[in-house]
């Protein structure tokens, strides 16, 4: 017998799943015949997994708020620009390989090393599966880029992309390949570790990946996910989260059967974008509902918040420059 929501519970899932666009829906996947395209969200939409109770979701709104206020790194994973036409996939194969200098490693984990292998690895795009052109006007590639602060262990990034992508693009060809300071022969390695993973569009079984927005993101939560099973801290969230203009307080308010902790805005007498406004307005919620939760980890983490978000409104808004590495 499945337990009875708690009302703390209840309250954050519905302000945390408004606050991190938490779905609860999953949405009708297309048939391969009708020329379907994959929105890839269908596959790892998660909705009848842990995200599919509202404890579920609620625990999963704990853990992204602990990783805010302690301050994990944030993963980066970014789509480059799609190759089309096998020309463009051969120069894309060649440039992430560094020219077959670096190895890369292809859906069924073979490593592929020097230009020879890399030719015939070549080959295996073009006429594997649904064979591809020369040239062509379709996005017949994605080539996603997934990076982690410097001193993050290369091994650990790797293996949790290996993780990934094994479990985002079954059925579909895809080469990842690992650059490090240390092993990238460019004249200007990034000093972040990242993979370059470039996925062939079209499945095996003829359906396109069609990326939209919601599924970069999953694409993001899915890649933390792996980290933390590979002992990296990580998190997700956005910018918008991280900073904020304005100012918290913690007022405590006696109360006949516990003291609790409620959490007031301070506005600053400054425009605040609509977005943002809606964003605090939604930690305020998810904030007033920890403070009055019985579980001492639940006020604590309410008091945290404050702090953190307190911290935020005092720091100028200088991290737009944060996640603009420039992996090469």
């Amino acid at each position: 017998m499945t337990p009875a929501i708690s009302s703390i519970d209840e309250r954050l899932d519905e302000w945390g799943s408004r606050l991190f666009n938490v779905s609860t829906t999953t949405p009708p996947r297309q048939h391969p015949g009708k020329k379907g395209i994959r929105l890839s969200a269908v596959k790892s939409a998660r909705t009848s997994g842990r995200l599919g109770t509202p404890q579920g979701r609620a625990n999963y709104v704990r853990q992204k708020l602990q990783d805010m206020v302690r301050r994990a790194p944030q993963v980066m994973v970014k789509l480059a620009k799609a190759p089309s036409g096998m020309r463009g996939i051969s120069n894309n194969l060649t440039y992430i390989s560094r020219d077959g200098q670096i190895e890369i490693e292809d859906q069924d984990g073979q490593v592929i090393r020097g230009k020879d292998a890399l030719s015939d690895l070549k080959v295996e795009w073009r006429d594997g599966g649904i064979p591809i052109p020369a040239d062509s006007t379709m996005r017949d590639a994605f080539h996603l880029v997934l990076s982690m602060p410097k001193r993050t262990n290369p091994l650990s990034v790797q293996r949790a992309v290996r993780d990934f992508a094994k479990r985002e693009f079954a059925g579909f060809q895809y080469a990842m390949v690992l650059h490090t300071f240390e092993t990238d022969p460019d004249p200007h390695p990034s000093p972040h570790p990242h993979v370059h993973l470039t996925v062939k569009a079209a499945g095996l079984d003829g359906v396109r990946l069609n990326p939209r927005k919601a599924d970069l993101q999953r694409w993001r939560e899915g890649f933390a996910e792996a980290l933390r099973e590979h002992g990296i801290e990580a998190t997700t969230t956005s910018r918008i989260h991280r900073t904020t203009h304005e100012r918290w307080k913690v007022q405590h308010l006696l109360d006949h059967t516990t003291k609790a902790k409620l959490v007031d805005r301070q506005k600053r007498q400054t425009h605040t974008p609509t977005k943002q406004r809606e964003v605090m307005h939604h930690y305020e919620q998810v904030m007033k509902t920890l403070a009055r939760s019985d579980r001492g980890d639940d006020r604590q983490l309410a008091a945290d918040l404050v702090r953190y978000l307190g911290e935020q409104g005092r720091i100028p808004d200088t991290e737009r420059s944060r996640g603009k590495d420039h992996d090469r």
